[in-house]
């Protein structure tokens, strides 16, 4: 605390003030300026009241049995009146009277860091009007919170005074009063002033003859007030207590609202992975199927081929019956006749004959040729059970990469209800830990309270002893303070009027306040409730999806069903119809038949291909609205979460 030792040198040097020992080591004792007992001269005084305008390193002063002469006391509380760090005011013994109580007075009004202010062994009832601005100041002042006046000569009229004190000052919680001459009057003054006073727990009035029920009445009242105070903190710590609660809930609430939508998001991308892996399946076996439809015009393309070789090796045999038809004619009409061109005539059959063979070579050509293009077909039929094959293992991977995915959804939604049980545990179990606390201590406040109350029973009893010597004095003093008395009732009923008016406002104001406390707790429980509405509200659309994809698999698989009995049906079909071409390459007459039986065939193929085409479009279409409904899912259930943070009080915006 060198600095405010220089300070105080430098002071004196510029108002050429001789420095005191006692003043320079006082102000080497740190935050605390003690200068008990010292005798001052009103040129340190003034120097103190400066440093007091200047400094700000002091919490604690005191000017015990002083004995402070007027100006030295003025310079002083006129330091004090801009002072901001000063807590502990302490000036008993220094026969504090009218100009100095005026002085005093000021100090008050203009100071607001004082909280406790002695002033013990002072004479400030000596002067009744200059004690009276004493009190205007302090019903105004909202620091002090500690106040003693005992043996200050205080009568009936001063008792007046402290009562307007009493109705009008909020922030006073004990006043000492002993060793005063306030009397019955008094004493029912402060008992009226009491009734509307509801912050003040501590009053001592020892040595006031005043009588026992009345200062049984008055403890009754103070320990109204400190019930009252009591509650209050109570009520303070559990408003406080559930502040924290909420705010904990929040953010809790907050980081199972980002895992949920964390966790959609995954579900989403994971949906959109599959739908297009779907996509780009579907995409190959569109591509498979153009293929195989190329192949089948291929087929339809020699198929024409092979009908219209067929249709001419017919003609051919037409044409030949024709002839033998018109020969056996002409040998009819000329066997009579012409007998003897019969050589020539054999010789023309025999031509004829190896024309037949020829062209019966050439029909068994045709024959061989037809069986060739038969077996090319069965290996094609071969390759074309190959592709099914492929597909069905593709099919079969992708039912496992669903299980699986299937599989994955529903372990983290166990794992997300299993996390959710044990915070709520963990919550219910810290709650429990906080209520024991609480109880116990409020055990441990009322052990040290009973400790208090039997130490001041023991200090009651010592000092009533000494009341007995005082009763002889305070009866002479009893006399003029009746007198003093009577002028400040009427003043004391007017301002009462007013502190009941301002404390009435203000309990309406407490009640208002604890009204929009117990609506904000009702709207986070309500809030809280909607929160696991939503909840529930995902988990139902979570198995919805699950069914919506067992129900696909259950389609996948009878599509599948379906396409192994059809590719069955067809190779049995088409198995038949290759032994039908090799009796039809031996009976040439039933090769039409077969032919319009493979055309429908063929037709009926087409129309199942593009029955399959519908379903897989069909397939297509129902995915993309499944993942169309679930991204309106999504953003509706975020502008709910945006509408909730935006609307629930004591919490920032959150930003869309």
């Amino acid at each position: 605390m060198g600095e405010a030792a220089d300070l105080y040198k430098q002071l004196c040097r510029k108002h050429n003030i001789e420095p005191q020992e006692c003043a320079q080591k006082a102000l080497m004792g740190g935050a605390v300026l003690d200068l008990s007992g010292q005798a001052l001269d009103v040129g340190t005084c003034a120097v103190v009241g400066k440093m007091m305008q200047v400094s700000s390193k002091l919490d604690k002063i005191s000017f015990e049995d002083c004995l402070l002469n007027e100006d030295g006391i003025k310079s002083i509380l006129l330091g004090l009146c801009g002072n901001s760090s000063v807590k502990t005011l302490v000036l008993k013994g220094n026969n504090i009277q009218s100009s100095s109580t005026n002085a005093l007075a000021k100090m008050l009004r203009h100071n607001a860091t004082i909280v406790r202010l002695s002033l013990e062994w002072n004479n400030l009832g000596m002067h009744l009007e200059s004690f009276a601005s004493f009190c205007g100041a302090l019903a105004k002042n909202s620091a002090i919170q500690h106040l003693d006046l005992r043996s200050n000569q205080l009568g009936a009229e001063a008792a007046a005074a402290l009562a307007n004190v009493l109705m009008r000052n909020c922030s006073l919680l004990t006043l000492d009063l002993c060793w005063n001459n306030l009397g019955v009057a008094g004493g029912k003054t402060l008992l009226e002033s009491l009734r509307n006073n509801r912050t003040l727990v501590t009053l001592n009035l020892i040595g006031n003859n005043i009588t026992n029920d009345i200062i049984s009445t008055i403890d009754d009242q103070i320990s109204k007030n400190k019930l009252l105070s009591v509650k209050e903190k109570e009520y303070i710590g559990q408003t406080t207590l559930l502040k924290e609660q909420l705010e904990r809930r929040e953010q809790f609430s907050s980081q199972q609202l980002k895992q949920l939508e964390d966790n959609l998001a995954q579900r989403d991308f994971a949906l959109n992975k599959t739908l297009q892996e779907g996509e780009f399946q579907t995409g190959r076996l569109e591509e498979q199927l153009s293929s195989k439809s190329l192949e089948v015009q291929a087929l339809r393309a020699k198929y024409e081929v092979v009908s219209s070789a067929l249709h001419l090796s017919q003609e051919r045999v037409a044409v030949l019956e024709q002839r033998n038809h018109s020969v056996e004619e002409e040998l009819k009409s000329s066997q009579e006749s012409a007998i003897i061109e019969n050589s020539k005539i054999k010789e023309a059959l025999a031509t004829a004959q190896a024309q037949h063979g020829e062209e019966v070579l050439s029909l068994r050509t045709a024959t061989a040729h037809l069986q060739a293009k038969v077996s090319e077909l069965t290996s094609e039929c071969e390759k074309q059970k190959q592709q099914n094959f492929d597909l069905r293992e593709t099919t079969c991977s992708l039912q496992a990469e669903v299980k699986g995915l299937k599989v994955e959804s529903e372990a983290a939604v166990s794992k997300e209800k299993t996390r959710h049980k044990e915070v709520m545990r963990s919550l219910e179990k810290q709650h429990s830990a906080e209520v024991h606390q609480f109880k116990l201590e409020l055990q441990q406040l009322e052990t040290e309270m009973r400790e208090k109350l039997a130490s001041a029973e023991a200090w009651k009893v010592e000092t009533q002893a000494e009341v007995a010597s005082l009763q002889v004095q305070l009866s002479t003093e009893r006399s003029s303070s009746q007198t003093q008395l009577l002028a400040l009732k009427k003043q004391l009923k007017a301002e009462h009027s007013v502190v009941i008016r301002g404390l009435e406002e203000q309990l309406h104001v407490m009640e208002e306040s604890r009204g929009d406390a117990e609506e904000r707790l009702r709207s986070q429980v309500a809030a809280n409730s909607g929160l696991r509405a939503t909840t529930t509200k995902l988990t139902s659309q979570i198995h919805a999806l699950h069914n919506d994809i067992t129900e696909l698999q259950a389609k996948e698989e009878s599509w599948e069903g379906e396409v192994k009995s059809a590719e069955k049906r067809v190779r049995e079909e088409f198995s038949a119809q290759v032994e039908e071409l090799q009796l039809e390459c031996k009976q040439i007459p039933k090769l039409k038949n077969s032919i319009s039986e493979q055309k429908r065939l063929i037709s009926d193929l087409e129309h199942e291909r593009d029955l399959h085409k519908r379903e897989a479009k069909m397939k297509e279409d129902e995915l993309k609205k499944v993942h169309e409904d679930e991204a309106r899912r999504v953003a509706m259930l975020h502008s709910a979460f945006v509408s909730y943070f935006n609307s629930s009080p004591g919490l920032p915006s959150k930003p869309t």
